[in-house]
């Protein structure tokens, strides 16, 4: 019986995570808001060179990266670092709202009552600094491990030590699995801080440690429905690292459409691996747990 339940576990939190999106699109509102934010904030960076935003970002951008990039097309070879910027200040000050609003539906409807979302947003927005400082910290560590992998390849680099077995290309697509395996391993570990905070009423602290201490018993589960729709979104890290290429042998503005189909793909991704998480949460205590 215990085996019966540690196989069929992933299919019946995956039915559960298509029923509920079945029958309550409400709980995909949160994800959307996150990617029409980002869309906003792309074509805010494609239009930051023309009046009347370049009034405002034109200076910026000639002070910190020089004239040429306020032109076509050099405007496209910067847009992904501008972007970037655009990502990570919704990732931390937007994402872990919305997400904290998606659980708190998806929690409601495991309840067997309707998903509302104004109820979600008054019970959710109190703990808008907790949930922020969930996403600031997984940010700080991975900004952190980032910077330590940027350091150590540079000082390799200098000693000619990828030179003789490794091509730059070959060491971009390294990178983009490496951050991925960390990406991974972070999301593993504060898998739960969101649904212990909304649903448990925890703390700050007491959600990161409930959540560590979870997903250890839940680790091989976990690791799949966060790996596999994840995954999808390996393809376009990998083309995104080729951007120059693409540019060169297509047209500039493939860079916009490479980063909005980014976008568009995360929205969805986004939803499977919280409200399977989520799910894996509200089942917990009549699971068997992995180690035992």
């Amino acid at each position: 019986m215990k085996d019966t339940k540690k196989v069929s576990i992933i299919g019946i939190i995956w039915k559960k995570t298509s029923d509920t999106l079945k029958n309550n699109p409400v709980i995909f509102i949160p994800f959307c808001i996150s990617g029409v934010i980002k869309l906003f904030g792309l074509l805010t960076v494609f239009l930051s060179i023309f009046p009347p935003l370049s009034v405002v970002f034109a200076p910026i951008i000639k002070t910190l990266w020089g004239e040429a990039y306020l032109h076509y097309p050099f405007n496209f070879t910067l847009m992904p670092n501008l972007f970037n910027y655009v990502q990570i200040a919704v990732y931390i000050f937007m994402d872990g709202l919305l997400t904290g609003i998606a659980v708190w539906m998806i929690c409601q409807v495991n309840e067997g009552k309707r998903a509302n979302l104004l109820i979600s947003i008054k019970r959710v927005v109190p703990k808008y600094c907790t949930l922020t400082a969930f996403l600031f910290t997984m940010f700080l560590i991975m900004r952190l491990i980032f910077s330590v992998e940027n350091f150590m390849i540079l000082k390799l680099l200098k000693m000619g030590f990828f030179v003789s077995f490794l091509e730059k290309d070959s060491l971009d697509f390294i990178r983009v699995y490496f951050n991925f395996l960390i990406v991974l391993i972070i999301q593993a570990g504060f898998a739960f801080v969101i649904p212990f905070a909304i649903l448990e009423n925890r703390n700050f602290f007491k959600s990161i440690s409930e959540s560590f201490s979870l997903a250890k018993r839940f680790i091989r589960t976990i690791l799949i429905l966060i790996v596999l729709p994840m995954s999808l979104s390996l393809p376009v890290s990998l083309l995104e690292t080729r951007l120059p290429v693409l540019m060169d042998k297509t047209f500039p503005e493939i860079t916009f459409l490479m980063l909005a189909m980014g976008v568009i793909l995360v929205v969805f991704i986004d939803y499977i691996v919280t409200a399977s998480l989520t799910a894996l949460f509200l089942l917990r205590k009549g699971l068997v747990f992995e180690k035992e």
